[in-house]
């Protein structure tokens, strides 16, 4: 998980949730200090988190919820979940998720 803009979106839900969030290129320094010679980073794209990600959660949401129904533990991790996506939706030009790949030195 990356910022791609650090400012303007909710960063302590960010930093609560992902703490190794953080920007590209700290990333790939990162990486480099691991001993790996960067060869490619890429953003996954939108329709990635939107239908292959959020839009299949939504029917798992709720058949969990039915399964564990009275369960507050539950009932919170799927609002939690839920608020995720809605901060996706406010906020995805500023963060997401990177690939990096790297050849080791």
């Amino acid at each position: 998980m990356v910022y791609r803009r650090a400012t303007g979106c909710d960063g302590k839900f960010w930093m609560d949730t992902y703490p190794e969030i953080d920007t590209i290129p700290n990333k790939v320094e990162q990486m480099q200090k691991a001993g790996y010679i960067p060869v490619a980073t890429f953003i996954l794209p939108e329709n990635c988190w939107i239908e292959h990600f959020y839009t299949p959660r939504v029917t798992a949401e709720e058949d969990f919820l039915k399964k564990h129904a009275g369960n507050q533990v539950d009932k919170d991790f799927i609002a939690n979940q839920r608020h995720e996506k809605q901060l996706y939706l406010k906020y995805k030009a500023f963060y997401g998720y990177v690939f990096d790949i790297g050849k080791k030195i």
